[in-house]
């Protein structure tokens, strides 16, 4: 390579990570990997798993991402212009609202928040800073997914009626993979990607939300005993769809993988149905029929030494838009806020027994 052309490569984006557990360490492999972007530094409460994953890319380790933002960040070394946040569902908006205030872009693992409330702050303190806010909505990516995207923008199924989307995963999850179990529910910890894929989609607003909740199935250990077993919620679109949602994590141990999906789509011109992890997809419309499979990485599979697939190719839009600025991006928090307010009406439609009905403008919702 030329002299010339080294000089017009851009930098790569120096990255640091906040939250050292399962998916933190996979930000900062992906990052390591990913040439337009470089770990530096990983912070986490637990100072050795800190060290751990630092140590795999040759990053600082932190104990306190404040102390790390106030080192390397634009007012420091200026070595770190973004982070990566992967903290435990509930913990986001304290990490996310520091980094941006440090004055760097953020990608915040999903959901974005437990709460619209804290989904609102994170979104007005990115906007009040001009920073990049987006989360890592990585299933976008998934090609079966964009299939569907293609065969509904195309209007090869017609008007959406009909959505089903069952999110299922074993129940050593919840009882021995993560500590913080008791502080999320499957609703956030699982199906935040199908809320986002069904709303992405079809491009509405859901307007009323029915849901009913079930505990007791789960170990009745300390850890998990008030943790939820699961959630069949009932969404009705403003166009009219209605789309209806299973979510639970207590699958036995003898079920032979972490998490299983399915998800049919019912249109008024066709019909698509599809395995999540077979990865096989039917294809229904009034003069044909078709069965296709899906190859390839999946949202992050070891090819050749290196992670690539859906997780890797969210990552590496997230560094596109730092490197151009563009603020407003497809997975940005502000566009995907309604998939929290969504969440936050399934918790409280069940737990309340009532219909809950969501504003057309984002409002808070009521009750009835």
């Amino acid at each position: 390579m030329s002299a010339s052309a080294r000089a017009a490569t851009p930098a790569a984006v120096g990255v640091g990570i906040i939250g050292a557990g399962i998916l933190g360490a996979r930000h900062a492999r992906v990052f390591s990997e990913l040439p337009a972007a470089r770990c530096v530094a990983v912070a986490d409460p637990d100072e050795q798993r800190a060290a751990t994953v630092a140590a795999r890319h040759g990053a600082r380790a932190f104990s306190d991402h404040a102390e790390m933002l106030e080192t390397l960040g634009p007012r420091g070394s200026g070595e770190i212009s973004a982070v990566a946040v992967a903290t435990p569902d509930y913990l986001h908006r304290g990490p996310v609202c520091d980094a941006i205030a440090a004055g760097v872009d953020v990608l915040v693992e999903k959901p974005l928040a437990m709460t619209p409330l804290d989904a609102r702050a994170m979104i007005e303190t990115a906007d009040a800073h001009g920073r990049v806010l987006m989360v890592n909505y990585s299933q976008r990516w998934l090609p079966e997914h964009r299939r569907i995207a293609t065969l509904l923008e195309d209007g090869t199924l017609g008007a959406p009626a009909f959505v089903e989307s069952h999110r299922w995963d074993a129940a050593w999850v919840p009882e021995r993979m993560i500590s913080w179990a008791a502080h999320t529910t499957p609703i956030h910890f699982m199906s935040s990607h199908d809320i986002d894929l069904i709303l992405h989609w079809l491009g509405e607003r859901v307007e009323t939300v029915s849901a009913v909740a079930h505990r007791g199935a789960l170990s009745q250990s300390r850890d998990v005993r008030e943790t939820v077993d699961g959630y069949v919620a009932l969404l009705r679109l403003r166009n009219g769809t209605a789309v209806s949602l299973h979510s639970s994590w207590i699958l036995p141990d003898t079920f032979p993988a972490a998490a299983d999906a399915s998800l049919q789509l019912l249109g008024s011109r066709g019909s698509v149905w599809l395995d999540g992890n077979a990865r096989e997809m039917r294809l229904f419309t009034p003069t044909h029929s078709e069965r296709l499979t899906f190859g390839g990485p999946v949202t992050a599979t070891e090819v050749n030494g290196r992670l690539e697939g859906a997780f890797t190719e969210s990552l590496g839009a997230f560094l596109a838009a730092v490197r151009d600025r563009v603020l407003d991006t497809p997975t940005s928090a502000r566009r995907t806020l309604h998939v929290v307010e969504v969440q936050d009406a399934i918790v409280r439609a069940a737990e309340s027994g009532r219909v809950v009905t969501l504003s057309a403008d984002g409002d808070p919702a009521t009750s009835r």
